[in-house]
């Protein structure tokens, strides 16, 4: 079975699950969700090696390993921090979800900083010719 067929057949009974968990138990259904996002995470943590892999040999060959590592750090970034405020969100907990949203905005900015440096860099090289 291809890995998007059993996260998606996983999510559907975690999801499933969780409401009706919900009704009743609603900290229980909190820790299953929490439990489904790290099966899924476990589920497609082989094809996340491949893309990292991949995303090394990219940055080999262009001769600018900083860029590639800057978007690979900018998106493990940005999808734990989604799963988070998910998470976070699921459990009623909305301002907090809004400050790992802030958190991961500021953190992606932060990981651009050097990229947007250099970029600046090269401007003023080029238009100072």
């Amino acid at each position: 079975m291809s890995t998007v067929l059993m996260v998606s057949a996983a999510a559907v009974f975690a999801a499933v699950c969780g409401a009706l968990l919900k009704r009743g138990q609603k900290e229980i259904a909190l820790l299953f969700s929490l439990a489904a996002a790290v099966l899924v995470f476990l589920c497609i943590l082989p094809q996340i090696e491949t893309l990292t892999s991949t995303f090394r040999e990219w940055a080999e060959l262009s001769g600018m390993p900083e860029v590639f590592g800057a978007l690979l750090k900018a998106l493990g970034i940005v999808l734990i921090g989604r799963i988070t405020a998910d998470l976070c969100k699921d459990a009623g907990e909305s301002a907090i979800a809004s400050g790992v949203e802030l958190a991961v905005k500021t953190a992606v900015l932060l990981t651009a900083l050097p990229l947007l440096n250099r970029l600046l860099s090269l401007l003023q090289e080029v238009l100072l010719l």
